[in-house]
């Protein structure tokens, strides 16, 4: 979902809060007044749409990369394997030392060529609690994700029978809004919330807006048998500025569809024509 990975990468983007997150998954207790940080989450372009949620490195040595999921994704380990193969390059300051013996062997692991394993930690609340407990901004995290789908569901029950994208999106919005306040009365992420200008919560609540729309008007494209109707919303999503791999998962195109969408006009672009 994207608003869970804008407010996921907006509360775990600094170099305090992504150590905590780092010592609480880990066990670990690395101080932040002797351990560098450093992020270097990458960004999307242009050319590469592909980003990750979150990466920083510690103490110059060690790569950490976390990915926000709703579901189990099975290609995850793909996925991680190009962030971290881009954040190596990224990282050599010499672009041609990656063509030239750049890794030392280790002694016993002569036969290992490479071995990747991913770890998935299910933080919604009530579930990993040891880890939510350790990490103040975490546990925040997953409270204001509840909550949000409690309010949801206590506003979609009183509005019973007025369905549509457009009232389904304001149910959302006032659903941010409440859980928002109830993280305040919580005393969880106060600093973040009261720190939060009137834009960033507007867009929060216009990305989950966003997504709801796009959703609905998935299913009813679908219903209709419209194929168009899904490009439609492609090319909405895209002059929203939402990222490849979202209008991916939300419409089903595929990337080779969704780039030569991108590739349309701007006016067109906005319009949807």
């Amino acid at each position: 979902m994207a608003y869970k990975d804008s407010l996921f990468r907006s509360i775990f983007g600094n170099a305090k809060s992504a150590l905590a997150l780092y010592n609480a998954v880990h066990g670990t207790s690395l101080d932040p007044r002797d351990t560098e940080v450093v992020m270097n989450t990458l960004s999307e372009t242009l050319w590469t749409p592909r980003k990750n949620d979150l990466s920083f490195l510690i103490n110059r040595s060690l790569v950490v990369v976390a990915e926000h999921q709703s579901t189990i994704n099975e290609n995850m380990p793909y996925r991680m394997l190009q962030y971290v193969c881009r954040l190596f390059e990224n990282g050599l300051e010499n672009k041609k030392a990656v063509y030239t013996d750049s890794f030392e062997r280790v002694a016993g692991f002569d036969g290992v060529t490479l071995e990747l394993e991913i770890d998935v930690y299910n933080v919604n609340a009530g579930r990993n609690s040891s880890i939510l407990e350790a990490c103040a901004e975490l546990k925040g995290y997953a409270f204001f994700v509840s909550r949000v789908g409690a309010h949801e569901k206590e506003l979609g029950a009183q509005g019973a029978g007025s369905g549509g994208a457009e009232r389904t999106a304001e149910r959302t919005i006032k659903a941010i809004r409440l859980a928002i306040q109830d993280c305040k009365n919580a005393g969880l992420l106060r600093e973040f919330w009261e720190n939060m200008s009137k834009e960033e919560l507007n867009m929060l609540a216009s990305e989950w807006d966003m997504e709801t729309a796009l959703e609905v008007s998935r299913e009813e494209g679908f219903e209709r048998g419209v194929g168009v109707g899904v490009e439609t919303v492609a090319v909405n999503a895209l002059a929203k500025g939402l990222p490849f791999e979202l209008i991916h998962e939300l419409t089903g195109l595929d990337t080779e569809t969704i780039t030569g969408l991108s590739q349309r006009p701007a006016d067109m672009l906005s319009h949807g024509n």
